[in-house]
């Protein structure tokens, strides 16, 4: 790529050097400098991910949304000629709802989404609450540095979605380890972690035929046994997605969100002061932070164009999101957190067919997180400790996060 330059606006740091684009650990830290260069140099480009294949990573917010709803970007893999294969998935995860296209998709769109209704995900806001509550009240028995990853933005999401999920207590400690390798950048440590959860849930499955409940694994056996409408490998995938998904992308907001305020005192006085912006504040915060930065990768099913760049039939496709939020042709001053700003569209979820189906449960613990933390501890404080991230190319998780609490709030 060649130098380019380009004046800053409104105090807006834009100015950049393009260079070949690598994916280390600067990127991982902070990958927003090289989106900025990517986007200044052209809407698409051939690039090796960390995982060592080749993709058309695509920056700019209007061709990345608009390729999110394009049926011609296809999940599944057999449409892939660039010899990508991908970590090597247990026969049960071969075809699962992120990897899938209609018509099959929508069959097992339509029975997740009966699972995240929005009256189920309201009647869980009083756990939310209670859950958050006991978390914050052993951080505040804690003395010295507090690691809100592991005292909050871990163990809610685990907590409420193996509670949707209705996984025993007992059974839930090696959860975190399975996911970490899942989403890492090493295929032999996800294929590993793959296994790992497969296993785990073939056994809560096999558990819950035996002593059913209310939760979503009991559902998923009723809609395999009962009404057939799902085959014993889409159950384990089905159960599988809801884990991972739930845990994963709200421990990266949770976390991602509170740094972003630690760091923004302004505006997080501003939130305490007018706690009726959180909900706008979340959907900035998504914006700032998208916890899934790229997509899961798509495949060109025909040859097609991308903000004018030709993309070739079976070429995989990575759409930035974490890019897109950036996007100064859609945001003004968009490096900036703006909980009053007027356009508070984003694809931090995803668009069209793909959108998140627990977006409102991400929504709501992450508010209630948030809220309760500024609450509790008005003088919270970055440690003097590096932060670090765990490296990944789909998610942005940071690994820890070292605060001093301060004096808590009378309540």
């Amino acid at each position: 790529m060649t130098e380019t330059r380009s004046a800053p606006a409104d105090g807006c740091p834009v100015a950049h050097r393009t260079t070949e684009p690598v994916f280390d650990e600067a990127y991982f830290a902070d990958p927003y400098p090289l989106y900025d260069q990517l986007r200044t140099a052209g809407p698409a480009h051939r690039v090796t991910a960390p995982d060592g294949s080749t993709v058309w990573l695509v920056t700019r917010y209007a061709d990345v949304r608009q390729g999110l709803a394009d049926q011609r970007l296809a999940r599944h893999p057999k449409y892939n000629k660039g010899g990508y294969t991908g970590i090597p998935l247990p026969d049960d995860l071969r075809v699962i709802l992120a990897t899938t296209d209609p018509p099959h998709h929508t069959r097992l769109r339509s029975l997740i989404n009966a699972a995240f209704t929005r009256r189920r995900i309201e009647s869980l806001r009083p756990r939310v609450d209670e859950v958050v509550d006991g978390l914050l009240d052993a951080m505040a028995d804690t003395e010295g540095t507090v690691d809100l990853v592991s005292a909050l933005a871990a163990p809610l999401p685990i907590t409420i979605i193996c509670d949707l999920l209705g996984i025993p207590e007992d059974e839930r400690g090696a959860f975190r380890a399975y996911t970490d390798n899942i989403v890492g950048t090493d295929p032999a440590g996800a294929a590993q972690g793959c296994r790992d959860m497969v296993a785990f849930l073939k056994r809560m499955i096999a558990l819950k035929r035996t002593e059913p409940d209310d939760a979503l694994i009991t559902g998923l056996i009723d809609a395999r046994d009962q009404d057939d409408r799902l085959t014993e490998s889409e159950m384990v995938g089905m159960a599988f997605m809801i884990l991972i998904g739930g845990y994963d992308t709200t421990l990266s907001m949770i976390s991602s969100g509170a740094l972003a305020l630690l760091r923004d005192p302004e505006r997080a006085s501003q939130l305490r002061a007018y706690p009726e912006l959180m909900p706008a504040a979340v959907e900035e915060l998504l914006r700032f932070e998208a916890p899934v930065q790229n997509a899961i990768r798509r495949f060109a099913t025909e040859d097609l164009v991308i903000g004018g760049v030709p993309i070739e039939a079976g070429s995989a496709v990575v759409l930035s999101i974490g890019s897109a939020g950036r996007d100064p042709e859609q945001y003004a001053c968009p490096a900036r957190m703006d909980f009053e700003r007027d356009d508070t569209t984003h694809v931090s979820f995803g668009f069209g067919p793909h959108f998140c189906p627990g977006a409102q449960l991400g929504r709501m613990e992450v508010a209630v997180s948030l809220r309760q933390l500024l609450t509790r501890f008005p003088e919270m404080a970055l440690a003097d400790e590096a932060l670090r991230y765990r490296p990944g190319f789909t998610f942005r998780e940071l690994s820890t996060l070292p605060v001093v609490l301060g004096k808590q709030a009378d309540r």
